[in-house]
């Protein structure tokens, strides 16, 4: 159920070629082409096309980038507004793409309209129960299709950022790098959320319970329970592929008791990728990890932990569900900003992340 968000042109042309521009500076941070000096240029002509953007909005005369760093110019109340709803336009479309770019295996992202909430209605994975019938005999309950429903509401999430204006008049405000960090914090964020969700479901035995996945968790690693979760997740699933999900270090610990006896060219693989490809007949696929934000500079601590691995069914329906509302990314000046060095600016937008169990998972528990 994979979810492909579409932006809406403002229908303004000068507005339009910044937006585009700016997801073109980002794609670059992306795949690592930034260091070129097309990028280079493209960045200053960026630097140069926002500002005389803004200024004539304001009702000046754009005579070049050095008006960036006259306060006369940036403490416009007009010049401010304008700024920031140029900085909504160009990142709107750029945070849910790098998002839902992550963790594609693992949850399932939707885009509902502003004051809505996402409704799942979660078929029932039961068969229905044949019954002999006979003169006389009252027939069985009724049996339906859906068992359940929920809803995933979103909430306001916000990061608060400066833009210097020296920088700008400078040419060197490096547009692409900071629109990459802002969508990839909102990114580690729902990550960040997905796997609490998740592992708050799979630690705790009466949570495993009320999930109705209690027959699917394992401790400890062996072939026995390996080979158990997998064939259950797949039948539950009506007999679809299973793949297992951790982390490189999770996955480095899926080893037979005698490693000596790997086929031809797994050891390249184990060397190259630090895991097996497969085992058992199931895949093994990598997640995506990153670290906490505020530990980068401390003792870092990553999102994903090593001590779980994750077993999906390809093509079903995922544990967990990301939802955006509106698709619109809001900027608001901040009020205690110095004006003539320092734009700050709030990026809200608008998500929630839970867990919605339309199909079975399993979890095998390596600590």
């Amino acid at each position: 159920m994979r979810q492909i968000f579409s932006h809406k042109m403002a229908g303004n042309e000068e507005i339009d070629a910044l937006v585009t521009a700016f997801s073109a500076l980002v794609d670059a941070v992306k795949d690592g082409t930034n260091g070129t000096n097309e990028y280079k240029e493209n960045n200053v002509t960026f630097n140069e096309a926002i500002s005389k953007y803004c200024v004539e909005q304001s009702g000046m005369t754009f005579s070049g980038l050095e008006m960036m760093a006259d306060p006369m110019t940036t403490v416009k109340g007009s010049f401010k507004d304008t700024f920031a709803t140029v900085i909504s336009e160009v990142i709107t479309p750029v945070v849910p793409k790098i998002t839902s770019d992550r963790y594609a295996t693992f949850y399932d992202v939707t885009q509902v309209g502003f004051g809505d909430a996402a409704k799942y209605e979660v078929e029932s994975n039961e068969l229905f129960v044949v019954t002999e019938a006979a003169e006389g005999i009252a027939r069985g309950g009724m049996q339906t299709i859906y068992n359940n429903e929920y809803t995933v509401q979103a909430t306001k999430k916000e990061i608060t950022v400066g833009v210097d204006w020296y920088r700008v008049a400078a040419g060197k405000q490096d547009w692409g790098v900071f629109g990459y960090k802002v969508a990839k914090s909102f990114a580690n964020y729902i990550n960040a959320s997905a796997i609490k969700a998740m592992t708050s479901v799979i630690s705790d035995a009466n949570k495993r319970a009320e999930h109705g996945i209690a027959g699917y968790y394992a401790a400890g690693f062996s072939d026995a329970n390996w080979l158990t979760i997998a064939k259950n997740v797949s039948l539950a699933n009506g007999g679809a592929t299973v793949y297992a999900l951790s982390t490189n270090v999770g996955l480095a610990k899926v080893l037979p008791d005698s490693t000596k006896g790997f086929r031809f060219g797994e050891d390249d693989s184990i060397v190259k990728n630090g895991f097996l490809p497969d085992y058992k007949k199931v895949p093994l696929l990598e997640i995506d990890n990153a670290l906490y934000p505020n530990t980068i500079n401390a003792t870092p601590i990553s999102m994903v932990g090593d001590d779980y691995i994750y077993f999906i069914a390809m093509d079903s329906k995922k544990p967990i569900h990301v939802v955006f509302e509106g698709n619109t990314v809001t900027v608001a000046p901040d009020p205690l900003n110095t004006a003539d060095h320092t734009f700050g600016m709030t990026v809200s937008m608008r998500m929630g992340v839970d867990v919605v169990v339309g199909s079975k998972f399993g979890t095998l528990y390596l600590g």
